[in-house]
């Protein structure tokens, strides 16, 4: 019973572990990951996806920040130029790496991600509450 829930719990942190690495590698191949005081100061003037679902955006999201679903922008990311900048983020930087992967591969060079996510923004933020 004890080695049993051992391996379980062993195999749980090896998969949050590997898992950690894989998304800090596919981001520094894909885009620049940014600090929160660095996404805030050269975001300024550029197109900010916030990728959360549309209630998390609703409540709270960086100040001039516009909402496309991680779903949405994975399938259709025509809405994005590839010649300007794109500043990335989510609520705690995993899914953010999927796209920053998928635009790079089709051609966007400048996508930048906010480290850690929404959750460790620090900047101007719009909140209806």
């Amino acid at each position: 019973m004890w080695i049993t829930l051992f391996v379980i719990i062993l195999i749980w942190l090896l998969w949050m572990v590997g898992s950690r690495i894989w998304t800090n590698r596919l981001l520094k191949q894909s885009a620049t990951v940014l600090s929160s005081e660095d996404f805030e100061a050269q975001s300024h003037g550029h197109d900010i996806v916030d990728i959360r679902e549309p209630a998390k955006f609703k409540s709270k999201h960086i100040f001039g920040a516009r909402n496309i679903q991680y779903m949405l922008l994975k399938e259709n990311h025509a809405a994005l130029r590839k010649d300007k900048p794109v500043f990335l983020y989510d609520e705690n930087g995993q899914f953010v790496a999927r796209i920053a992967k998928v635009l790079h591969k089709d051609g966007y060079n400048q996508v930048n991600v906010l480290k850690g996510g929404f959750n460790t923004y620090k900047g101007k933020v719009k909140s209806n509450q």
